[in-house]
């Protein structure tokens, strides 16, 4: 926000300092600023650094800690409230020496109509608080670790355990949403404007881990570190979340690796000896503290863990491969693909690799279902039963393009769930004075996943490549336990069918050229064409 104010809707930051910097905008000037002092700090401290160097408490900071300066494949860019976490965007900035971004705005933002644009946030605040009342209910009340009591609790397995070798985890309490809330919390924060405040405020009083405290800890963390690495401990789990956002480390895939190295340690694989004689085994949560350390750092067996998903597994080999399940190089969360199976084809054709955002259909299905099409769908009912393979791929095709067009509202999921379709048209045009329909804006979407597509064929992927690395996991393995026993994803009939919905080839995976000459891509369809990379016509 501050960023929009200061002028700026985007910041594209090219090449790479001799030094290390961090950039400071400040309504409408641009400058680079020495930043060797705060190499080596941790992000709490460099937010703090610039504050005082700015000599301003209300800047805000983006900001790397050692683990993107030391090049951690899956290193995040954090921000006191959050984190830019997946993919690795901290190793990015740490590559660039670029340590920091700060900005304050005092400008104001022109609206087009002032008015209807106001009534349009009332009516999407109401509809945040009205719509998809149960998660929104949970995350306002419990913060997104509530989605423990809902998988664990509820539905009894809807989540992996112990890097999915079970659906159950007979502690999940000790963890829960709720003990978090009766125990360490302080007070649930809210993001700028937002009606939910599903951030959590939180600090252990005593104990083992006395001090520790954060503003933020989120079910991908409790769920890939707690339920997967099996540690039911939670002081352990809040000193740990403490440490990942200090180091700036993407939790999800942090916690995967410290997982699938406790895996291997059980199974025989890795030794003690292999890993510095730390003893990785579930639940010993002071070996798991001790090895993010080692991470953050590329210490000893840390720097083969600090290369990721994709190629850690390579370097240990010993059939630890089969072990790591991610897809395009990025690791899968809690969340078990066998048990949704529009959760299971998005994770697989998300394209930054697995992702349980790029179209959280769980919670864009109500937004869809407010659109003509989704009403057309809707003449199916079991379209809409997550749990059923039957017409996903529809499902998952139309949740992406309305995921990108609210992405691109910059508007976060959470709130967006439930608004319908119309207020965000509404919103656009009153905003921008510029009219974009339902129809439009749905193209947009397309025309955006289409770009993201394109890029991955550019680099060279295909349909090989919408698949977990151990394709047999969750196709062929059923889960063995909790209320879906026996659950399977047909991934293949799931990607036939997403395909064809897409307009792409499905044999290749690889899009048409009257696709995307369709969506007024042409230029993109050339280059792809020149390259070799374009599927058959329809």
């Amino acid at each position: 926000m501050q960023l929009r104010r200061a002028g700026f809707d985007q910041l594209i930051v090219t090449g790479r300092s001799e030094y290390p910097v961090y950039l400071w905008v400040n309504d409408g000037r641009v400058e680079l600023r020495e930043a060797s002092h705060m190499w080596g700090q941790t992000t709490a401290e460099t937010e703090h650094l610039i504050r005082q160097e700015l000599k301003d408490s209300h800047i805000q900071v983006v900001s790397i800690g050692q683990a993107g300066e030391n090049l951690v494949r899956f290193a995040s860019v954090i921000h006191s409230m959050g984190a830019a976490g997946r993919t690795g965007m901290g190793a990015v900035m740490g590559s660039k020496n670029l340590k920091a971004i700060a900005a304050k705005g005092m400008g104001k933002v022109a609206i087009a109509r002032p008015e209807e644009f106001a009534e349009m946030c009332r009516r999407l605040h109401q509809s945040s608080v009205e719509g998809l009342a149960s998660l929104n209910k949970i995350f306002h009340e419990l913060g997104t670790p509530g989605l423990i009591d809902l998988y664990f609790g509820k539905l009894k397995g809807g989540g992996g355990a112990k890097n999915f070798q079970s659906n159950l985890f007979p502690n999940w309490q000790a963890i829960s949403g709720a003990t978090l809330k009766q125990q360490f919390t302080k007070a649930m924060l809210a993001c700028p404007n937002c009606p939910i405040a599903c951030k959590i405020s939180y600090k252990v009083d005593s104990g083992e881990f006395a001090g520790v405290e954060g503003k933020s800890v989120e079910f991908g963390f409790m769920g890939a570190m707690g339920l997967r690495g099996g540690i039911d401990n939670l002081p352990a789990l809040l000193k740990m979340n403490e440490l990942f956002n200090l180091y700036g480390i993407d939790d999800m895939s942090g916690a995967t690796m410290i997982a699938w190295a406790t895996d291997c340690c059980e199974r025989g694989i890795l030794t003690d000896e292999d890993i510095d004689g730390v003893s990785l085994r579930w639940g010993n949560y002071r070996a798991a503290i001790e090895m993010t350390h080692k991470i953050a750092k590329r210490e000893g067996f840390g720097d083969i863990l600090a290369e990721g998903e994709k190629r850690a597994p390579k370097m240990v080999g010993r059939g630890s491969e089969r072990f790591m399940y991610h897809v395009k190089g990025q690791a899968f969360g809690t969340e078990d693909p066998r048990a949704s199976k529009s959760g299971g084809l998005q994770a697989h054709t998300a394209p930054r690799g697995e992702d349980h955002l790029t179209a959280i259909s769980a919670r864009m299905a109500p937004i869809l279902a407010t659109t003509e099409v989704g009403r057309e769908l809707a003449k199916d009912s079991d379209t809409w039963n997550l749990y059923s393979h039957h017409n996903k791929g529809w499902l998952v095709k139309w949740c992406e393009d309305i995921c990108a067009v609210v992405n691109a509202f910059g508007v976060c999921l959470r709130p967006a769930s439930g608004v319908p379709f119309d207020v965000f048209s509404r919103m656009i045009s009153s905003a921008t004075g510029l009219y974009l329909g339902e129809k439009e804006l749905l193209q947009i979407g397309e025309r955006i996943f289409n770009v993201y597509k394109a890029f991955n064929s550019r680099e060279g992927l295909t349909r090989k490549d919408d698949y977990c690395s151990v394709p047999d996991k969750f196709t062929r393995e059923p889960i063995p336990d909790g209320s879906f026993q026996g659950e399977v994803l047909n991934l293949d009939m799931l990607l036939d069918e997403y395909y064809r919905v897409r307009g792409w080839d499905p044999q290749t995976g690889l899009q048409t050229k009257g696709k995307l000459q369709e969506l007024g891509l042409d230029h993109v369809a050339e280059e792809l064409a020149r390259m070799g990379k374009l599927g058959p016509p329809a």
